[in-house]
């Protein structure tokens, strides 16, 4: 079977809408990755630029002040400190490689998807080798922190950088095309019992879904269309009574859609993105700008360096 059957993708239901799936509780604790090796070392997508490089210490005081907006938010915060968390990976597989060797480990988002209801992940199978190893961390990580573990092996899965929960739903939106496989989403389909509504990604620039589109509650989205098919925008407006576009440019100048929305209320997003700020706001959201384009030019934002787990 695969994700466009019935069985995966309930959109061939006539008059399917997302509420038609069970409810699901909210992601409660939102986790984040200490940055002190993080840099631009290699180019794995459009926007990295090895000659560049990227200000480590900038890239610090942008990593706290997000830590503070989570502070005062509602949500419970978690950090996995990559030198606390290397015994422990080494302990999974003694070959892998230092942290200091990994500098998109702050990206955490993609080293896993969280299990619906559950306290339990289901661990990431990195596209690039270059990302490889950063998933034996977090798998160590989740182990000390008692989460069940789970793993896929039909293809490359880069967690929740391409699978995103719809707001308070046992419903999954799985993007795939340029770093994940589709193939996946049938594993994933029998491993969680969901069903799953893939998206194709069709542009290198948005090489993952949280980087075209993030559900902002169970009726509304933010989105790029030029990421996706035409088959797949017309999912997205199937499926939403408001879809908003990001702002001219400002997806890919300043991620726009790489933010986290938080409880149906709050949007936590890159500074610099005025036209798409405004855009969430008048639909009646709350959004805090925080400054990340240290980050950015390695390709993620707030939602890449975020990972909400149950």
């Amino acid at each position: 079977m695969s994700v466009e059957t019935a069985v995966h993708d309930p959109t061939d239901r006539v008059g399917f809408v997302p509420t038609d799936a069970d409810a699901r509780s909210r992601e409660r604790t939102t986790l984040l990755v200490r940055p002190q090796y993080f840099g631009v070392s290699y180019r794995i997508n459009p926007y990295m630029r090895p000659e560049a490089g990227a200000d480590a210490a900038r890239a610090r005081e942008q990593w706290d002040d997000l830590r503070g907006v989570y502070d005062d938010l509602p949500a419970r915060t978690t950090v996995l400190d990559p030198d606390e968390a290397v015994v422990g990976a080494r302990d999974r597989r003694p070959a892998v490689r230092g942290p200091t060797q990994l500098p998109d480990m702050v990206f955490c988002a993609n080293h896993g998807l969280a299990l619906p209801d559950e306290r339990g992940v289901v661990l990431s199978r990195m596209a690039t080798s270059e990302r490889a190893d950063e998933v034996d961390y977090f798998a160590a990580w989740c182990e000390d922190q008692d989460y069940t573990v789970h793993t896929v092996e039909s293809g490359p899965f880069e967690g929740t950088g391409d699978a995103i929960w719809h707001p308070g739903r046992r419903l999954l939106w799985g993007g795939y095309g340029i770093r994940t496989s589709r193939a996946v989403y049938d594993e994933l389909a029998d491993l969680l019992g969901v069903p799953i509504l893939g998206l194709e990604l069709v542009d290198e620039r948005y090489y993952h879904l949280d980087v075209c589109f993030a559900p902002l509650d169970e009726s509304t989205v933010l989105v790029e269309p030029a990421a996706f098919t035409d088959a797949s925008r017309e999912r997205i407006e199937g499926c939403f009574d408001r879809v908003i576009e990001a702002g001219p440019g400002e997806s890919e100048r300043g991620l726009a859609c790489n933010c986290h929305p938080i409880d149906g209320e709050h949007v936590v997003m890159g500074a610099g993105n005025p036209e798409t700020a405004a855009r969430v706001e008048s639909a009646g959201f709350e959004v805090h700008e925080v400054p990340t384009d240290e980050f950015q030019k390695a390709g993620g934002s707030v939602r890449c360096l975020t990972l909400s787990l149950g």
